[in-house]
């Protein structure tokens, strides 16, 4: 009889060891998803923040093109008036 209590015993020890780990590591698993979330937003802010950076980008870029293209033609303009002064002067 104090054999099958003894063993009744260990089982329950050994059935709240791994619920204590269980917890335990609910409890981990939980602290970092709200961690990561409270730190970093959810996912939808972030890709809407990503969506918005990638069209100012765009924006960007295409009013870098313009103004190279303006200051590529402000310059032809210059050259070809520099080019008609010193012909002018040269007669």
């Amino acid at each position: 009889m104090t054999q099958v209590g003894h063993e009744a015993e260990e089982v329950k020890d050994v059935v709240w060891t791994y619920t204590g780990w269980a917890v335990i590591l609910l409890i981990c698993v939980g602290a970092g998803v709200f961690i990561g979330y409270t730190m970093w937003g959810s996912a939808a802010t972030l890709k809407r923040d990503l969506d918005q950076s990638v069209a100012m980008i765009g924006t960007l870029k295409n009013e870098r093109e313009t103004l190279k293209s303006q200051i590529a033609r402000a310059n032809a303009d210059k050259d070809a008036c520099q080019k008609q002064l010193a012909g002018g002067s040269a007669h």
